[in-house]
């Protein structure tokens, strides 16, 4: 059979481009290729964007995100459709041969996406078959086959089931007997749950790289490559739903397949970058190492580019292990710290205290490497002062905090007492981080939109210390001091302040709401947060005239941030 499988574009204010390689479906194209299918693969997650207008869903967050916003501290600047167009698409459908269709759904808002590519398909051709898979499916079975264009639907792995899947729909035979399969029978649908996980994964064929246009996958002009080691993991975090595809069991790929691989990418494709995927990657602490050691057996000290972007658990390393991965080509390691309340972490699941992560800290700074720790925001449960403190504890930490908001994903712990609580959003193009979600009586969007800032305002003061422009360890309570100092060196270098357009703190009401400067630092946009309570946009509008004008912020989260952060110190980001 020929069997197309599809990656759709999505809709959002962002996309993070270096993670759009649909390894997934090079995995379930070599598995399909394997068993005699002819495969192709289709990403329509390209490198275009074109602005579209907010869905109306949305439209709450206008005043979220000035679109034209050219603030160091901005947030997002427009709404995008990321990748190929719906008539593009089209064509590319319908110039195929295929007879089975299969699309990949990995993200609950997104989901609408992967519906119209099979609107599109159904409509063209209501003969071919439509197959769906991925992240949101496993979530979310019987929601996805609700939809008239959706055929069958595959939950966890696919390697196995799709060619299964195949084989007796090509038979005319029933599909009672496998697992993880949902159809429609007779108008009713039908969902086999999951019951069995791959256990031997070195079984797999590697993915299908041949089938992507790799040159696509770049970063700092070298191509790029996912590889996952495991799959599976077994701490369970209220939020997460990793076991709801890969299970909770913690399966492995032993190193020297994995190394394997890695040389066959870098020899065959040129491959120097590689990100490990996994949901636990050092979780296992012997294997990992190991995996450490043949890579630089192998390929030398530093001489590939590693990460782990979809983040370690702290509780899984040590000083060798950092060491080894810093010989193997690592540079940064992404941690989930999620908060500095040991209570709230107990309560979601997540393993590990504070103590155990200051340890990490401590030796990633002997090893030499840059650390991302993840803050998450916006669960129900928190409260704005156990945020604040959050992003205050990192703040004294050479990292580089991670604001991550939490977003409600179908089938987790923390999404079923959302719905019970009622907290969901009414329409699931609101279940994502860039929209701010959840609201409870201890917080709302306003209030989590401000932490968002504030994190972004943080880690602009830890690069300017990476770049020597300001002094490592300052205290919040000195930094007014210190820019006034700037922005008066700068008007003693430029002229007066009335000539140049300038200000200063005795001149923040020329940055009220259409008020206009020519000139406009960050130093002046900081001291003008700092004394007015607010942060601000900046426009540039005809003439090559600066706006500053006042966006949406939450008092409460400032006045305590403020208060508590006065006498705490700002250490920069990087190690090295």
């Amino acid at each position: 059979m020929k069997i197309l499988l599809i990656q759709p574009p999505i809709q959002d204010f962002y996309q993070t481009a270096i993670r759009t390689q649909p390894i997934g479906l090079a995995y379930l194209a070599a598995s399909l290729k394997s068993h005699g299918d002819e495969v192709e693969i289709l990403d329509c997650q390209t490198g275009r964007k074109k602005s579209i207008p907010i869905p109306s869903e949305l439209s709450y967050l206008r005043d979220f995100y000035p679109f034209n916003d050219q603030s160091p501290f901005k947030l997002y600047t427009g709404y995008y459709h990321f990748g190929m167009g719906w008539d593009e698409i089209r064509k590319e459908i319908e110039g195929t041969k295929s007879d089975i269709f299969g699309i990949s759904s990995s993200f609950t808002p997104y989901h609408g996406e992967a519906l119209e590519i099979a609107r599109i398909i159904k409509e063209w051709d209501s003969r071919k078959i439509v197959v769906m898979g991925g992240s949101h499916v496993s979530c979310d079975p019987e929601g996805a086959l609700k939809s008239p264009y959706v055929d069958y639907i595959i939950l966890g792995e696919g390697e196995i089931r799709f060619p299964i899947l195949l084989k007796e729909i090509e038979r005319g035979r029933g599909l009672g007997a496998i697992d993880g399969i949902g159809y429609r029978l007779n108008g009713e649908i039908k969902v086999h749950p999951l019951q069995n996980f791959i256990q031997d994964l070195d079984s797999l064929s590697y993915p299908g790289r041949e089938m992507l246009d790799l040159d696509r996958y770049r970063m700092n002009k070298k191509r790029s490559s996912m590889i996952i080691t495991s799959r599976g993991c077994p701490h369970g975090c209220a939020y997460c739903s990793a076991h709801l595809v890969m299970g909770y069991s913690f399966r492995t790929r032993s190193p020297e397949s994995i190394l394997q691989e890695m040389k066959e990418c870098h020899k065959r494709y040129d491959i120097q970058i590689f990100d490990f995927e996994d949901d636990n990657f050092t979780f296992d602490q012997v294997r990992a190492k190991r995996l450490m050691s043949l890579i630089i057996e192998a390929f030398g000290e530093g001489m590939l580019e590693l990460s782990a972007m979809n983040g370690v658990s702290f509780v899984s390393l040590d000083e060798e292990l950092l060491r080894l991965m810093k010989g193997a080509g690592f540079k940064t390691i992404n941690l989930s710290y999620v908060s500095t309340d040991p209570h709230f972490k107990r309560k979601m699941g997540r393993p590990g205290p504070a103590s155990d992560f200051d340890q990490v800290l401590q030796d990633a700074e002997k090893v030499g490497l840059n650390v991302i720790a993840y803050a998450i925001l916006g669960i129900p449960g928190q409260t704005i002062e156990e945020m604040v403190d959050t992003l205050i504890y990192l703040m004294g930490k050479r990292v580089l905090i991670g604001p991550s908001v939490y977003y409600p994903t179908p089938g987790t712990p923390l999404f079923e007492r959302c719905r019970a609580k009622d907290l969901l959003p009414p329409h699931q193009l609101q279940w994502r981080s860039s929209a701010f979600p959840i609201e409870t009586k201890d917080f709302g969007r306003l209030d989590i939109v401000t932490l968002f800032r504030l994190a972004r305002l943080i880690n602009f003061f830890k690069g300017k210390m990476d770049e020597k422009e300001l002094p490592e360890g300052i205290r919040w309570g000195e930094l007014a001091r210190i820019l006034k100092d700037k922005v008066k060196a700068k008007v003693e270098k430029n002229g007066k302040i009335e000539d140049e357009g300038q200000f200063d703190s005795t001149n923040v009401s020329r940055l009220s709401p259409h008020g206009r400067v020519n000139d406009i630092t960050w130093a002046d946009l900081v001291l003008a947060l700092m004394e007015e309570r607010s942060f601000f946009s900046l426009t540039r509008e005809s003439g090559q005239k600066m706006s500053a004008i006042k966006v949406p912020t939450s008092q409460k989260v400032l006045d305590y941030f403020f208060e508590s952060a006065r006498d705490k110190p700002i250490l920069k980001s990087k190690n090295n």
